[in-house]
């Protein structure tokens, strides 16, 4: 093996390893990133769901007629 020959391989394999190295960190990345992603997303679902629900209490709390003419009347006739 003559010089040129190995000096191209040794320019080859270090640029060889220096792109799996890349392509390994960018899916080491991603995957921490969308594990914590789907823990954030748990999070905020189940505080919009509480939100939603309390909402809901506080407007099942201060339902009353919206005109004088209404309470004076039963809902069931």
């Amino acid at each position: 093996m003559t010089r040129r020959q190995l000096a191209f391989l040794v320019a080859a394999g270090c640029l060889y390893l220096t792109v799996f190295g890349f392509l390994t960190g960018m899916v080491v990345e991603r995957t921490r990133f969308d594990r914590q992603r789907s823990t954030l997303l748990q999070h905020l679902a189940a505080t919009q769901e509480r939100l939603h629900t309390h909402l809901m209490d506080i407007e099942r709390q201060t339902q009353s007629p919206r005109r004088r003419d209404d309470a004076e009347f039963p809902s069931d006739q």
